[in-house]
């Protein structure tokens, strides 16, 4: 018996995981799973074959947003022949997978509608909370998605309405956060903050201000203590040693998730991260930071997405004192957490998510044709 085919294709570090993720779940049940990431070299296990071209360009795919500066290193790093390359090797896959799975936005989309005119899209950056479907978005969709999952009730209502067969899944990376019971040496009593750094090449600078931050609100609330977690893509001696710089107390820990179960309040220059803290329920404090990743606009984009459950403000010092205020009031946290886990919706989307994809494998011709010749059980 031949194994169904998959190709799953996304463009960012977070959906290179939530990918992986997938992965494994139908990789369980049979299905041969192959991977494209189409931003930097991919986050996937050793067990998933990933296609090429790959590089990782300067921006790490936020060419855009780092501005014109950003843009050129990206167009000196070879952007264009990638771009060029990608589009050859997508196209070079039609026919030869039984599912083709885009992972991201509607550019990702797009490029996997290269590989197969019938793409099953997870939507994981699209929300009509952050802004509603423009032009060119509605043309990839209609052109290129046959069934499209998206993270919230709303924006699948607004797809249906525009035509599309859509329905809401949920988001897949509140599924990963599943704790250990560590307990840092903290007592339940004791008032916690967690710094979220981000995962990109950015963390580093990241921490200096969130280490400065954690100063500011120790002035003013010395009994608080704080977290940092640091991804397995960060150096912890490099952060450790800016840490330390600003001499201010902080717990380094590659325990993401008991991070976020222990803390009070977040202050996070992330994006994921901040997500899942909202899902937990966490209330969110965010200011622009000075790296590619996490500027103004996409804090003005991240606030529309989780609505209250994120205090956008302009400095760090204002994130100090908003948190400052958060800690002291217990109403407000709870207030903030209940939108956070609204606008995030509930954990169990990477099931969801695997038995819709195996409900989508199964109707293809080749799942049909396997169906009619196996005999009977």
């Amino acid at each position: 018996m031949v194994a169904p085919r998959a190709l799953l294709v996304s463009n960012g570090l977070s959906e290179d995981l939530i990918v992986s993720i997938l992965a494994r779940g139908l990789q369980a049940e049979g299905v041969a799973v192959t991977a494209y990431p189409l931003v930097g070299l991919g986050a996937h296990p050793p067990e998933i074959p990933l296609l090429d071209p790959r590089r990782d360009l300067p921006s790490s795919g936020f060419s855009f947003r780092a501005g014109l500066r950003g843009l050129g290193a990206d167009l000196a790093g070879g952007i264009l022949g990638l771009w060029f390359g990608q589009r050859r090797t997508l196209h070079a896959q039609r026919g030869r997978f039984d599912l083709v799975v885009a992972v991201g936005d509607t550019y990702c989309l797009y490029m996997a509608g290269a590989a197969s005119a019938d793409v099953t899209f997870v939507a994981t950056a699209d929300s009509v909370h952050i802004s509603p479907f423009g032009y060119l978005p509605r043309v990839a969709l209609r052109r290129f998605a046959g069934r499209i999952f998206t993270r919230d009730a709303e924006t699948a209502d607004a797809l249906v309405a525009m035509g599309c067969r859509a329905e809401s899944a949920g988001v897949v990376m509140l599924d990963q956060l599943q704790g250990t019971g560590e307990t840092f040496g903290l007592d339940r009593a004791t008032a916690v903050v967690a710094l979220l750094p981000g995962s990109r090449r950015d963390a580093p600078d990241n921490a200096t201000l969130l280490a400065e931050t954690a100063a500011a609100i120790s002035r003013e609330a010395p009994e608080a203590r704080f977290l940092m977690p640091i991804a397995p893509s960060v150096s912890m001696d490099d952060v450790r040693a800016r840490v330390e710089a600003t001499r201010i107390s902080v717990i380094l820990t590659p325990l993401f998730a008991d991070t976020l179960l222990r803390a009070d309040v977040v202050i996070g220059l992330a994006g994921t991260a901040n997500e899942q803290a909202a899902g937990l329920g966490k209330p969110v404090v965010a200011f622009p930071g000075h790296g590619t990743q996490f500027g103004p606009g996409f804090l003005t984009t991240q606030h529309r997405l989780l609505g209250d459950a994120l205090l956008p403000t302009t400095t760090a010092r204002a994130a100090a004192a908003a948190a400052v205020a958060l800690l002291r009031d217990p109403e407000e946290r709870r207030r903030r957490g209940e939108i956070g886990r609204r606008r995030m919706g509930p954990p169990g989307a990477t099931r969801r998510l695997v038995t819709a994809l195996l409900n989508v494998l199964k109707t293809t011709p080749l799942i049909a044709e396997i169906g009619a010749s196996s005999p009977a059980r």
